[in-house]
């Protein structure tokens, strides 16, 4: 259980530097960018509202409460499909620089915060946990 809550709470301390330094220079949340990402990454710029929701583990209502927020500051706008009863979600021009602003400073943050604290052999023994993690099935 060390083991666990040592690993645990390095991660959660590493995670709130990169999303303070992050949200301090761009104005983004956790949940802004990565709503943003996704958008640019999964979608081309645009995802139906539950393959958005699906993407981030968010339950519909979570999402639906942030995109009015995000909505109402001109990063997304949400379009109702005609051939069924979902919802596209769209990054605006303005989301869209917004990201393009975030994503090095988050770059920035990640490598100040983590990646410099790491020497390759600890990159490498990382690496293969995640993916054997990864693999292996749920129960």
């Amino acid at each position: 259980m060390r083991l666990w809550h040592t690993w645990k709470g390095s991660f959660h301390r590493i995670f709130g530097r990169v999303i303070k330094d992050m949200s301090e220079r761009t104005g983004l949340s956790e949940g802004d960018y990565g709503i943003l990402d996704r958008l640019a990454l999964f979608g081309n710029g645009s995802l139906r509202q539950q393959e958005l929701a699906d993407s981030m583990d968010w339950d519909k209502s979570r999402l639906s409460h942030h995109l009015t927020r995000m909505e109402k500051r001109g990063l997304v706008m949400r379009k109702s499909l005609d051939t069924d009863r979902g919802v596209l979600v769209i990054i605006t021009s303005a989301g869209q620089s917004a990201l393009d602003d975030a994503r090095p400073v988050a770059a920035a943050a990640i490598r100040k915060h983590f990646l410099d604290q790491l020497t390759d052999l600890d990159v490498e023994s990382i690496m293969k946990l995640a993916e054997r993690t990864k693999a292996r099935p749920a129960e």
